[in-house]
């Protein structure tokens, strides 16, 4: 008799443990078809720590300064943990991927994911380039978090990397009610479409001359053995399938060029370049290791189209510098327009980022900016105005994938102890 009442006594916790999760999920459901007509909820089953953990897609408006021209699909990735915790907006300045952010770790939050408008799937059937641009996006942002806040409620913070970082700054300071406090990793504010800075940090900041010279004979030694790369990349096209989308010379001159901005980028060392008696197969292997031969097949210019419009007409980029190995180009006024979309207006407008990067400087509240010393872009890093309140932490010798636990002790506490304090929530180191 004891066995069975004690049955019926599991059965019934378990009935209401069961009752209650659906509960959460049936008002979830019900919120988010409520507040985003013809949204498509795909579960994804479970995810780490995670309750939920969805894929949604919603009808994003195109023009949000004229509704009349209709919407696209926008991805979004819920990562959904409870009503009651905080929540990280991850602002990807590109595809959306699936990855956990460091924010929130920290907070022990709900995560969404936005997917960049006009990246991947997101975008309508056929695209007008004059609405990929940071307003717009940073509309979208906007819209999506005001939506989901109505459910949760708690604090909302914003995380960001590299192109995502720059977003998350522009969004913090764009619409600062929404937002309780930042983090932008890695993330540039250019001020040109090829911004000089880039090329006075690896030929002077970076490194020792020893060092910098050993860089450039590298890219000499790639030009140099152009005929035999050639071949290489011949041999890739047909055992990987690749097709470039620009001739081979052509492919080889951008690498060259492109060498010691991703060199310095990505925080290699000197003594990963190989020596001048380096083989061919080894210059190759070094370069897939260092830029990837598949930056320039058409599967990667395809993919990146969005970011080179968006670069080279408002966001701002880099160019090349030919000092050294001009000899060697078979084509010498190379640029990063070349990847652009053909039937666009590629005219150059950099008031936005300039007026941007001049808020970023002096009006900095409550974000926390993340670099790499080595890193090529944080030439164009932010420096808060010290009267801000915004934190910046530069990594030595850190690359492009700095992120705060690459930081020592003090710093770390630092940081989170202004998280602490901006968002008036509980933080917890990371847990690596």
């Amino acid at each position: 008799m004891n066995k069975f009442i004690l049955l019926v006594v599991i059965l019934l916790v378990s009935n209401t443990i069961h009752a209650k999760k659906k509960t959460e999920e049936d008002i979830l459901k019900s919120y988010l078809k409520e507040s985003f007509p013809g949204i498509q909820i795909n579960e994804l089953g479970s995810k780490e720590n995670y309750k939920l953990f969805w894929e949604l897609i919603i009808q994003q408006t195109l023009d949000h300064t004229n509704p009349s021209k209709g919407s696209f699909p926008q991805k979004i990735l819920l990562y959904h943990k409870g009503f009651k915790k905080p929540n990280i907006l991850v602002t990807e300045g590109y595809n959306v991927s699936d990855r956990i952010y460091e924010a929130s770790l920290i907070l022990d939050a709900n995560q969404f994911s936005v997917e960049y408008r006009f990246f991947a799937n997101s975008k309508p059937p056929t695209i007008d380039w004059t609405l990929l641009n940071q307003k717009q996006a940073l509309a979208d942002l906007n819209f999506i978090q005001t939506k989901l806040a109505g459910l949760y409620k708690k604090a909302w913070i914003a995380t960001g990397i590299s192109k995502g970082g720059t977003t998350t700054a522009l969004y913090s300071l764009s619409y600062p009610k929404n937002i309780k406090a930042s983090i932008a990793y890695v993330a540039p504010f250019p001020l040109a479409q090829e911004d000089p800075r880039t090329v006075v940090h690896y030929q002077t900041k970076v490194g020792t001359p020893e060092c910098r010279m050993k860089v450039r004979e590298f890219q000499r030694s790639v030009l140099i053995h152009r005929l035999e790369l050639k071949q290489l990349l011949a041999e890739m096209e047909q055992q990987d399938g690749v097709v470039f989308e620009i001739d081979k010379d052509r492919v080889i001159d951008f690498a060259a060029m492109e060498y010691p901005f991703s060199f310095w980028q990505w925080g290699f060392g000197c003594q990963d370049i190989p020596d001048k008696q380096a083989s061919a197969k080894q210059i190759f292997e070094h370069i897939e290791e260092v830029i990837d031969f598949n930056y320039y097949d058409k599967t990667s210019c395809t993919e990146f189209l969005p970011a080179y419009f968006q670069f080279m007409t408002e966001y701002g980029y880099y160019g090349f510098d030919t000092t050294g190995i001009s000899d060697l180009l078979i084509n010498k006024q190379l640029s990063n327009l070349e990847f652009c979309p053909k039937n666009a207006n590629l005219t150059y407008h950099g008031d936005y980022m300039k007026s941007m990067h001049e808020k970023a400087t002096h009006e900095s509240h409550n974000i926390i900016y993340i670099y790499g010393g080595l890193d090529t872009w944080t030439s164009c890093a932010v420096n808060p105005d010290p009267q801000s309140n915004a934190l910046k932490f530069v990594k030595f010798n850190g690359g492009h994938r700095t992120r705060i636990r690459d930081f020592g002790e003090s710093d770390k506490q630092l940081i989170l102890k202004a998280l602490k304090k901006w968002t008036a929530c509980k933080t917890t180191p990371l847990p690596y």
